[in-house]
């Protein structure tokens, strides 16, 4: 077990070098950056297939500062030593395909999926395409992460996915590069004039690309493009089929097409051993990855997404009772037993399909790799109907790769060197994947050696990621399930030109205590630091478990993490103000019915006039009892102006209020911004 604690050195003389004798070294400058030395530990640098044993290594700030034999490193006063005795240290791992969504901080979790990534040696993300809104979530946990306000590894990103079609590529690929995304996803379904057009802008804007092999355009067409890399291997298993790519179908029209394609001619091959199949597509490979080595393009590995396929199609039960299943997303386990999981419903049918195309992959990785073709590992991992848990799938994938041929340190370093290489190639801080001097400090400290057993990467003493380090009680702490929260900012026009911020803190109904009073304590804290609320100051209202308060003024753009505490138990929700816009206030004087009206028995119709904006508006008719809860609403529908009221919703000789509300989003948890009118009394005649 490792030891720590703070050594005492008397004579420390400030602005002086760190003297190494094998090692090197930064200046080490006399500032308030702290000093972490990780001694006597087993070094796998990987700069080459070696382990260095009995060295030090200084982490200062967010830099790796110097190395070498430990009693030749000069360790500064105060410094925070980590013994490593009998461990091993080396780089943090990456998950070079994966994907944000929205929904990890709005109930969708039992645990922070950052933090599983962590908790599992992931010091380094790359989202293929963020889900949810806003669509630039990502780029908002990278600057807090950045910024230490929130626990995780660092993210690149790519903007949302073009799936095609899409009208004017150019203007969508310039709109992310001012959002500040990292790289460009053209997905399978672009028509060949909107993947050409989608390269050449990005090209223009000295963008990175990274996606799929579009179905109307082929390998030979990506290739001659010169899009940068390709997001899965099986990408290349379309190279092996015969079909129409001048078809003009929709995305669903499209996967059915393919897959009945496939099932057709593969077929007679689906009971071929590896060898057999291998022999079978020779030539196809040859000419395949022929082509990406002239072209030295890269790709994501992900064959984890091939496994988990075929658990849910054949071995459910098995899934369901592994241990991370703990982990999985609320509601993922019922679906799966319901059918409804999103791959149970693609393979429908074609369920035989999926263990070929399995070994198809596998074949592809073997030759991929025996020919030198540069391999990112990555899992497809995030989405909540995957079933890949963030942070473990990285080390399924390791060991898939291990099971196919590669050694345990040319599989790390699809996770380590290459990924740090096409980094730098998307001309980004790639400076990672290595132990060296001046490199980010994303260190991974475990126990055995890695390039004895890839399984020892998963037993886990610490974890250093941007310097900032969490030894294991730290990460196990991270990833204990716990109350699930979605928490929400929305900024509120109010009539007579008020502005509020609106916030809210919905309790899951996994949450087993009762409500409100199991709840100790609510803490929100905004882009300027922490916000004068407690628990006491919320309204709770008891249908929707929601804590509800609301304070004056416009909030400040940014992120907002919610946390709510009961005994041991800790739940965080994170929302993103990303714009503040004031949406104008319903003319109730165009209302009808007007204030005081009298209705008679019947479907009444509710009118109003739209707002001016030269942006989308939803619209929802709300109806409450005069003194009482609500009694019935419409969802948020664009440019709604009037709505007929279905019968037996009011009942005859009873008053009630009614009033519009104006968002600028029809799902709720999307909202950022919106406004209502006052309300307006009628009474319900018979």
């Amino acid at each position: 077990m490792m030891k720590i604690h703070v050594t005492t050195i008397f004579v420390w003389i400030i602005a002086t070098l760190l003297i190494l004798t094998t090692g090197f070294a930064k200046d080490a400058r006399a500032d308030s950056e702290p000093v972490t030395a990780f001694v006597r530990v087993n070094l796998v640098p990987m700069t080459e297939e070696i382990t260095l044993p009995g060295h030090t290594l200084l982490v200062k700030g967010k830099e790796i500062l110097a190395i070498g034999p430990t009693g030749r490193i000069k360790i500064p006063t105060h410094a925070r030593i980590i013994d490593g005795s009998g461990l091993y240290l080396m780089p943090g791992l990456a998950d070079m395909h994966m994907h944000t969504d929205t929904r990890w901080f709005n109930g969708g979790w039992p645990s922070n999926p950052l933090h599983l990534f962590l908790a599992n040696g992931v010091t380094t993300i790359r989202d293929f395409g963020p889900k949810g809104r806003p669509d630039d979530h990502a780029l908002y946990w990278r600057d807090e992460i950045r910024q230490g306000r929130m626990k995780g590894p660092s993210i690149y990103g790519a903007g949302p996915i073009l799936y095609g079609p899409v009208g004017d590529a150019g203007k969508i690929i310039q709109k992310q590069n001012q959002q500040g995304f990292d790289f460009i996803k053209p997905y399978s379904f672009l028509s060949r004039k909107e993947f050409l057009d989608t390269v050449h802008t990005a090209k223009i804007l000295n963008l990175y690309v990274a996606g799929h092999i579009p179905f109307a355009v082929g390998l030979d067409g990506v290739l001659a493009s010169g899009m940068d890399e390709i997001a899965h291997i099986e990408e290349l298993d379309f190279e092996f089929l015969k079909f129409d790519r001048t078809l003009n179908l929709g995305h669903s029209e499209w996967f059915r097409y393919i897959l009945d394609q496939a099932s057709d001619q593969m077929a007679p091959l689906a009971d071929l051993p590896a060898n057999q199949l291998k022999k079978r597509y020779q030539a196809d490979l040859d000419l395949v990855i022929n082509k990406l080595k002239i072209n030295n393009i890269p790709l994501c590995t992900t064959l984890s997404v091939d496994h988990i396929v075929n658990e849910k199609l054949f071995y459910p039960d098995r899934l369901k009772s592994q241990a991370t299943s703990r982990y999985l997303p609320h509601g993922f386990i019922q679906r799966l037993d319901q059918g409804r999981n999103r791959h149970q419903v693609q393979f429908r049918g074609h369920e035989d399909f999926a263990p070929f195309h399995y070994k198809l992959n596998q074949l592809l990785l073997r030759e991929l790799y025996h020919r030198g073709v540069t391999l990112l590992a990555g899992t497809d991992s995030g989405p909540m109907d995957m079933g890949l848990i963030p942070g473990f799938s990285l080390h399924d994938e390791l060991r898939i790769l291990t099971r196919n041929g590669l050694t345990p340190y040319d599989a790390i370093k699809t996770a380590t060197v290459n990924a740090a290489k096409v980094i730098r190639q998307m001309k980004r801080d790639g400076n990672f994947g290595t132990l060296e001097v001046g490199k980010r400090a994303d260190l991974l400290l475990i126990q055995g050696n890695p390039f004895e057993n890839i399984d020892h990467l998963q037993k886990i003493e610490g974890v250093m990621a941007q310097g900032r380090w969490y030894d294991k009680a730290d990460l196990e702490k991270l990833i204990v399930p716990g109350i699930p929260v979605t928490g929400a900012v929305r900024h509120v026009h109010e009539p007579g030109g008020r502005h509020f911020t609106y916030f809210e803190v919905l309790i899951g109904n996994t949450f087993p205590g009762r409500l409100p009073e199991s709840i100790e304590s609510i803490s929100i804290t905004g882009p300027n630091g922490r916000l004068p609320v407690k628990k006491e100051m919320f309204t709770y209202l008891h249908g929707p478990r929601d804590f509800w308060i609301k304070l004056p003024g416009i909030p400040d753009t940014g992120t907002y993490t919610f946390e709510v505490t009961s005994g041991n138990l800790i739940g965080t929700g994170i929302d993103i103000q990303a714009q503040v816009k004031t949406i104008p206030l319903p003319d109730v004087t165009r209302f009808t019915p007007s204030n005081g009206s009298t209705l008679k028995k019947g479907e009444p119709v509710f009118s109003w006039q739209g707002v001016e904006s030269v942006e989308p508006l939803y619209y929802r008719l709300e109806i409450n009892q005069m003194y009482g809860p609500r009694v019935y609403s419409t969802g948020y529908v664009r440019n709604m102006t009037s709505h007929a009221l279905p019968k037996g919703k009011l009942t005859p000789g009873e008053s009630y209020r009614w009033r519009i509300r104006v968002t600028d989003s029809s799902q709720w948890a999307d909202v950022q911004n919106r406004s209502h009118s006052d309300w307006q009394n009628f009474r319900f005649t018979p």
